[in-house]
């Protein structure tokens, strides 16, 4: 089933009113791409987003540059000795304000490149769905763009929250199967608009290149706005499924998993062609849900070490068990700047490698029926909270 009209005219919806001066913006997409001269598989992410874009619509704010307050007349009077120097404030706590486009590799050598614009310097259109900063374009069927973080950028801006390097990407894709449900009140909004998206093109990364195939490419998109970032995030997503009781790889299979919203997680899925859903909007009588995440039994080596992600979740009908482990080493740390400011982010520890099993069962009265039980690989894993950022 393609996109709805009605799901991509929301999957372009922006920040509006006072929202565009305290909230966040959110577009992202993982697709995998083989490098050219091996094959080797390589899971890539690509975001943009606005962080309270019309506070600084000119010149982007961020939040972790640092911004000295001290003028000459004060550090005059402290070297006199006529005023404490603990009484001066030496850097000024500003709230972020930009919009930032991030591509990244994930797994053991995984590394991020973000450039930073001003909501001004974005041109933007509704019919067709384009948004284009300097070289870079997102628009509602391509991405394009160049990212290059020099030696020299890396070690005078650590604010940029960036590693060095350089990428450039000239990508297609075809929404396959949309989901407009997942998690909607009056100022916030999570929904999978592409839960099956293909590919195509090409991405170059620190010298090495991508192809990016549709049948290989594991493709996902989702969108998410808000007055801030969910606090507890959670986040599971796959599309490489395997029945473990038929043997068959499950091409018409999917899901994924997103919060925490009112202390729930939502479940989006397909299972051949038969829609399971659990929109977080729904009240506990009609579904509950226990998730977490933790630390797995440690290994025999230390690079055994795993986390482990769950979910049980059910209602009068349904019972689902999600059971997801990635490897320590394959993990990595982001940090999201927080739409609050005063260096508050939301940091997530972030893979693309987990592995697992998922069981779907019917119920039948007092039976459980088992309708599904399914090898997962290939899974991007997230979990994070709120902290106090430091650079």
């Amino acid at each position: 089933m393609a996109a709805s009209k009605k799901n991509i005219k929301d999957s372009k919806y922006g920040l509006s009113g006072a929202s565009k001066k305290i909230g966040v913006n959110f577009w992202r997409c993982f697709f995998t791409g083989l490098e050219k001269n091996s094959a080797t598989e390589q899971l890539f992410f690509i975001e943009l987003e606005m962080l309270n874009p019309a506070l600084s619509p000119s010149e982007p704010l961020l939040g972790f540059k640092p911004r000295v307050s001290i003028t000459e007349e004060d550090l005059q009077y402290t070297l006199a000795g006529t005023i404490a120097a603990r009484n001066l404030q030496s850097e000024t706590i500003v709230q972020p304000s930009y919009v930032v486009v991030r591509v990244g590799m994930m797994g053991a050598e995984s590394k991020q490149l973000c450039a930073y614009h001003s909501i001004k310097s974005m041109r933007f259109s509704s019919k067709p769905f384009t948004i284009q900063m300097e070289n870079k374009l997102f628009s509602e069927d391509q991405l394009s763009g160049y990212i290059n973080i020099t030696e020299e950028d890396y070690q005078k801006h650590p604010e940029y929250l960036s590693d060095k390097g350089y990428a450039s990407w000239n990508l297609k894709y075809e929404v396959i199967r949309d989901m407009e449900e997942g998690y909607k009140n009056s100022s916030e909004r999570w929904f999978p608009f592409g839960i099956k998206t293909n590919f195509s093109g090409m991405i170059s990364f620190d010298g090495a290149d991508y192809i990016v195939e549709p049948r290989k490419c594991m493709g996902y998109m989702d969108r998410y706005w808000g007055k801030t970032f969910p606090y507890d995030w959670f986040h599971i997503s796959s599309a490489s499924l395997t029945s473990i009781i038929s043997g068959r790889v499950l091409q018409n299979s999917f899901f994924a998993i997103q919060g925490l919203f009112e202390n729930k997680v939502a479940f989006i899925g397909g299972f051949e062609g038969s829609d399971i859903i659990f929109p977080a909007t729904l009240s506990k009588r009609q579904y509950t849900c226990v998730c977490d995440c933790i630390q797995a039994p440690e290994g025999e080596e230390p690079e055994d070490n795993k986390l482990h992600w769950s979910v049980s979740i059910n209602n009068k009908l349904w019972v689902l068990d999600i059971d997801v482990y990635c490897k320590v080493k394959e993990l990595s740390n982001r940090v999201f700047e927080l739409p609050e400011g005063n260096r508050k982010v939301l940091s997530v520890l972030q893979g693309s490698t987990g592995t697992g099993e998922i069981k779907l069962f019917k119920k039948n009265r007092n039976t459980l029926e088992q309708i599904e039980y399914a090898e997962i690989t290939k899974a991007v894993c997230e979990f994070g909270h709120e902290e106090d950022g430091e650079l």
